[in-house]
């Protein structure tokens, strides 16, 4: 199949650039592994920043000044300004899309406080702002002629002459490898706090597999070493609880209900707060009591759903458990202000890319404004670049080595157990590579990687089904993701923010 552009990944960011990419007159495909909704994007509940013209004691100045001490002065000043300056416009385009958000009394988008804020930025659709407009974004590219290619894993970029020729896909319904030229490519695949298994907010989905693709392929890759920490998971599962609980105000305290620290601080201290203080012998835990039913049922819905069917508790009348969890990845493939990378018309967008945005840490209530900010720019400029471009011949000797490695895990000997080595991975990078972390712990932590790594030769399938074999995907993604970036915590010898 002949593309003008590719977009790999389905969540805020792919879905926007899809959809710029198919209104500049484009034949657009959308490339997801599985249902084009079980993105990250679909579960983040916060909300999303914007300073409003209806915004009371703000400005785009904050807005700014506020993500950039977030960042610890990491981040990079061109990014953050341009996407502050441009979120009142994708709030104003996502209600025309017909995105509802919730509203005042006075008729206007209501606005919550997170953590590291000076002002009520976040606009929000009760705690389900991310399914709301993940949802909308998915319908309208439907209607608007995206071919959106569900069940597809793309394994890698293909090149001639260094320039870009289409990419690899497995394709789950026959487990056969197949190409796909196209004149762009957008990188929009998410994060790799996934591979945190046990102690994560996200799928196992989320693994880093497009940031391991665009590392074989030669791209460069920055600040992977920057992985933030929501400070209120579900202890016994890492299910989140958002950060609107708290904007609505909630409380954290221990077990004698004390409160012990700012429930709006940035993620990265709170976080640390929380570790120290279970460090010290106590627990942790949210308290909603004194929000009363009719508000938390009105904007918290989720977080008292999650509460019951994860813990069996109703935060109406009991503490909840919390704990940190990892959530979300600073790092990715470096991209320039306009989200082009190292590969003439190769873009990359969201969660895997580095926008420079977030610099060490993420203020809650920017990552789906920069989903959508820079997943919009991304499908303008790959369409700027497929209009100027050309088809180039795929190396079939690409498409010919893939299937011989998928064909090797296919049917080889099964020696070891994935789920192990996955939870045995997870484990210790929550212990070694965790929310404190020391040049030790992060070697023992790379040390284990390489062992892993090592012992996924013998990862091949059990189950011979050719027709969506689950346990193929899961093993050829295993097999991927290699230890990308766990080099690179070498690199920052001092605490920054999520690195300490």
């Amino acid at each position: 199949m002949l593309y003008d552009v590719i977009v790999v990944g389905s969540g805020i960011s792919g879905l926007y650039a899809a959809l710029y990419a198919r209104r500049a007159g484009l034949n657009v495909a959308l490339i997801c592994k599985s249902n084009p909704l079980r993105s990250n994007s679909a579960v983040a509940s916060g909300g999303i920043n914007a300073v409003l013209k209806t915004t009371r004691q703000d400005s785009i100045r904050e807005h700014i000044s506020d993500t950039l001490k977030g960042a610890d002065k990491l981040g990079r000043f061109s990014s953050v300004s341009a996407m502050v300056a441009g979120a009142e416009e994708i709030i104003n385009e996502l209600q025309a899309m017909g995105v509802v958000f919730d509203t005042t009394d006075e008729g206007t988008i209501a606005q919550r406080p997170f953590g590291g804020t000076k002002a009520s930025r976040t606009c929000y659709i009760a705690d389900k702002t991310g399914a709301s407009i993940t949802q909308t974004l998915l319908v309208q590219c439907r209607k608007e002629g995206v071919n959106i290619l569900q069940n597809h894993v793309m394994l890698s970029i293909a090149t001639y002459k260094d320039q870009l020729s289409g990419i690899t896909l497995l394709r789950r319904r026959d487990s056969q490898v197949i190409a796909f030229a196209c004149k762009s490519l957008i990188l929009a695949g998410g994060g790799y706090a996934g591979i945190y298994r046990g102690h994560s907010t996200n799928s196992q989905e989320s693994s880093g597999d497009v940031i391991a693709i665009a590392l074989r392929a030669k791209m460069r890759l920055s600040n992977m070493e920057f992985v933030q920490f929501h400070p209120t998971t579900l202890a016994n599962s890492g299910t989140l609880i958002s950060e609107a609980a708290r904007g609505e105000g909630a409380y954290i305290v221990d077990e004698s209900g004390e409160r012990f620290t700012d429930e709006l601080l940035t993620r990265d201290k709170l976080s640390r707060d929380i570790v120290k203080h279970q460090l010290s012998g106590h627990s942790v835990y949210l308290d909603f009591r004194h929000l009363g039913e009719e508000l938390i049922d009105k904007k918290l819905p989720s977080a008292r759903k999650h509460a019951l069917n994860g813990a069996g508790i109703d935060i109406l009348n009991e503490l909840l458990p919390i704990t940190p969890s990892a959530h979300y990845t600073m790092g990715g493939i470096w991209v320039r202000d306009n989200t082009s990378t190292d590969i003439p018309n190769v873009f990359a967008c969201g969660e895997c890319a580095y926008s420079g945005v977030h610099g060490a840490n993420r203020l809650g209530g920017n990552s789906l404004l920069e989903a959508a900010y820079f997943g919009r720019l991304a499908g303008i400029e790959a369409s700027r670049a497929a209009k100027k471009g050309e088809f180039h011949p795929i190396d079939y000797a690409l498409v010919d080595k893939e299937s011989r490695y998928v064909e090797a895990i296919l049917e080889g000997e099964n020696r070891f157990n994935i789920n192990t080595m996955r939870r045995n991975l997870g484990n210790n990078l929550y212990k070694n590579a965790g929310v404190f972390r020391t040049h030790d712990t992060l070697a023992n932590a790379l040390e284990y990687v390489h062992y892993l790594m090592k012992m996924s030769s013998g990862l091949c399938c059990v189950n011979k089904e050719r027709s969506d074999n689950v346990e193929l995907i899961s093993k050829v993604i295993f097999h991927r993701i290699g230890g990308i970036g766990y080099v690179s915590f070498f690199m920052r010898k001092c605490a920054v923010n999520l690195y300490y």
